[in-house]
């Protein structure tokens, strides 16, 4: 019966009634159908922009990743250069002889010549030696010289000068040698405070 009474309306009313069915048939497919996936379709884009986000942080690792290797070679050639003039342990008893040989050839009087406690710091270890001599100026400052002609690292770190009251124009030098000794990466520190070489 419903049917007859969409057949025998006039043309308008079918048009009407046509267009009307359309866009029933339309509305309910958009919000049944299309709706869900538009939402679906909207929540993989903001995952797909996150994807992208991602991959261009990892390109950018990446690239930073080879410049870092190259700096990380760099300076583990500066590393191996600076250990090169830091003595190694056992080469410790032949650098007090050879800074006992320079004072001597430099017309030291030394008096005292003692290595002291090692001092432990974070990758390397202070070795240092006290040193009471009698001397010219000009004998000092070409011990000093004849020092920093050395190819490992020995500074001055303690000088204390006192005149003395004889013709001869010599002063006594208190003085603290320091070399150093690279502790290699990784290696625990020293169970005791200090040892004596």
């Amino acid at each position: 019966m419903a049917f007859e009474f969409i057949t025998q309306a006039p043309r308008p009313q079918k048009i009407i009634l046509g267009v009307f069915g359309l866009v029933v048939l339309v509305a309910g497919g958009f919000f049944l159908l299309l709706s869900p996936k538009s939402l679906e379709v909207g929540a993989l884009r903001d995952q797909r922009a996150v994807k992208q986000a991602d991959l261009l942080q990892s390109r950018a690792a990446a690239a930073s990743l080879a410049r870092f290797k190259e700096e990380a070679k760099a300076l583990r050639a500066k590393l191996e250069t600076a250990k090169g003039r830091l003595p190694s342990e056992k080469e410790i008893p032949g650098l007090y002889r050879q800074v006992s040989d320079l004072a001597f050839q430099s017309g030291l009087s030394v008096s005292l010549f003692q290595p002291k406690d090692l001092i432990t710091k974070d990758i390397y270890e202070e070795v240092p030696i006290t040193v009471n001599a009698e001397a010219s100026y000009h004998q000092l400052g070409s011990f000093f010289y004849q020092l920093s002609r050395l190819s490992r690292i020995i500074n001055l770190t303690d000088l204390k000068l006192t005149g003395i009251a004889r013709p001869t124009g010599t002063v006594r030098a208190d003085l603290v040698l320091t070399t150093y000794v690279f502790r290699p990466e990784g290696a625990p520190p020293p169970v005791t405070t200090g040892v004596k070489r």
